[in-house]
């Protein structure tokens, strides 16, 4: 690996900085729509639900980014409102699949069409060119730093 001279090293981390300040203008966007009595983590649930179908609970909280106690607590908050059900694996009673209800396929759409208006504001100026390339960097930075961490996991 070649080392970086100090002009390098503070361009890569403005670079990680206005990564994550662009995240967090989006995420302030998004608390400013949530529904009411949701917080960002339940309503990642309900749409990775909504989305992809019944999961088993431990799964469902490493592609939210959820520990598995955080994602006790909010199961239980979402199953006392109604918006998801619980039921134990058929095979394997220690596992308990989470699936969205009705009500909850709702809250998720119409978020989502509030989420897409808000979206269609920021992006409007772009061209679908920048879009396409913007994605595809945001890929390959995430792809990349995935191997550097299962690089660094796996090191001695």
């Amino acid at each position: 690996m070649a080392f970086l001279n100090e002009k390098d090293w503070r361009e890569m981390f403005r670079l990680r900085r206005t990564i994550v300040r662009a995240e967090q203008a989006l995420r302030e966007i998004d608390r400013t729509i949530l529904p009411d009595g949701l917080c960002e983590s339940d309503l990642a649930i309900l749409e990775r639900l909504a989305r992809k179908g019944a999961r088993p609970v431990n799964g469902l909280a490493r592609q939210v980014g959820l520990t598995s106690g955080s994602m006790t607590s909010a199961v239980k908050r979402l199953h006392r409102r109604g918006l998801v059900e619980t039921r134990r694996d058929l095979e394997d009673k220690r596992v308990v699949w989470v699936s969205v209800t009705a009500q909850a396929e709702e809250i998720v759409e119409g978020f989502s069409q509030l989420r897409g208006q808000a979206l269609e504001q920021v992006f409007h100026k772009w061209s679908e060119r920048e879009r396409s390339i913007l994605i595809n960097l945001l890929r390959r930075a995430r792809n990349d730093a995935e191997q550097a961490q299962s690089a660094a996991v796996q090191a001695p």
